[in-house]
């Protein structure tokens, strides 16, 4: 819609025509409840917890305005959505399950570093068709992205964490 569309228009079929003109962190926080919507492919509060990890990432795209993003950013926003969800999902259950990673905060940021720089890489390869109409991908399509690469990952976890035992 954004890129059919553009940034005015998009807002006002939002309802959202408020945020218009505004700093691009106030929009994409004022678009939270169209992109975390209770639902969606994505369980609503990782989604969240997710989309503002993402707005965080703003400057690492090189985002500056809403009415200037381009297609190549509006994939990057996207991709590290999904990315954050699957984070923040996994570290879920890794607090649930109880698992040990290492004795000293040194170790604990390097597995994070690593954990995260796996799950970017392993959800670009996943989306590595062609995005430029992310409209075309149904609920259902991101799902499974989303729950294979999940999965994936804490297969890979399980295996580490077998190893260091």
């Amino acid at each position: 819609m954004l890129q059919r569309d553009g940034a005015q228009e998009t807002l006002r079929r939002l309802n959202l025509e408020s945020l218009a003109g505004r700093d691009v962190q106030d929009i994409l926080i004022g678009l939270t409840e169209v992109v975390c919507r209770d639902g969606g492919p994505v369980d609503e509060a990782i989604a969240r917890d997710a989309w503002l990890e993402t707005i965080g990432d703003l400057d690492k795209f090189g985002i500056d305005g809403f009415e200037t993003l381009s297609n190549e950013q509006i994939k990057e926003l996207y991709l590290s959505f999904i990315a954050h969800s699957i984070e923040t999902r996994l570290y879920q259950e890794i607090g649930v399950n109880g698992f040990k990673f290492a004795d000293d905060i040194s170790d604990i940021e390097g597995f994070d570093e690593q954990f995260r720089d796996y799950i970017d890489r392993a959800v670009h390869d996943a989306f590595s068709g062609d995005l430029t109409n992310l409209s075309a991908m149904n609920d259902d399509d991101i799902r499974t992205i989303v729950e294979d690469t999940y999965r994936e990952t804490w297969d890979l976890l399980q295996t580490w964490g077998d190893q260091e035992e």
